[in-house]
């Protein structure tokens, strides 16, 4: 008879390891160095290595954490690695998009609270001695929702500045960009406040 094969482990039951020298690590360190690179272009107005900074950003930050899990590769410097680069390169985005004008100042200001909030959650908890917890599959979905929703937005809106006649088209691209943006935008508070609960319920039970 033959034995079945066990399910491969989740992030969660593999224990990281040490490890820094790792391809999903690279991965990471080069998503966070495309971060510079994308505020560069951006601060040049070289949009379309803006643009292509932020499409393959999008697609390592697929790559690392499937990796990572495939190849039995995840390590606590990966665990910090990850999300420190989404975080930045979302803040990136944020910040440097409504300075050009491509997404409204408030809509960055939305997320740039949903940052705070967390932030000061996991603080609360670290203080307590609370570890941070592990990034959910919705919080990396909203992520890569906004690498997808953003430059869609951005690149719409650089297209009308080179001076391309409004079409159906041009604005739908542009009206569906900001509109799966809102939609990330939600999702990405939900998976903050589930954080901060997790964090607490967490606290709660070292009491």
């Amino acid at each position: 008879m033959t034995k079945r094969k066990a399910p491969p482990a989740t992030e969660q039951e593999l224990v990281p390891s040490d490890r820094v020298w790792t391809i999903p690590n690279a991965i990471s360190a080069f998503r966070i160095a495309l971060i510079f690179v994308f505020v560069l272009c951006l601060a040049l107005k070289q949009d379309a290595w803006a643009i292509t900074a932020l499409a393959v950003a999008g697609v390592s930050d697929f790559f690392d954490g499937y990796l990572a899990r495939k190849w039995n590769q995840v390590t606590k410097l990966g665990r910090l690695l990850d999300p420190a680069a989404d975080r930045l390169m979302t803040l990136a985005m944020v910040i440097g998009l409504p300075l050009r004008g491509v997404i409204p100042w408030w809509f960055a200001g939305v997320l740039i609270a949903r940052d705070i909030f967390v932030g000061l959650g996991l603080l609360w908890g670290a203080r307590r001695g609370i570890p941070a917890p592990q990034v959910t599959f919705p919080g990396k979905g909203a992520t890569f929702a906004f690498y997808v929703a953003l430059p869609l937005a951005y690149l719409s809106w650089v297209m009308w500045e080179a001076g391309y006649p409004p079409t159906v088209a041009l604005d739908s691209c542009y009206a569906i960009g900001i509109t799966w943006a809102v939609l990330a935008a939600q999702m990405y508070w939900l998976t903050g406040i589930g954080y901060v609960i997790e964090v607490r319920k967490a606290a709660s039970v070292l009491r």
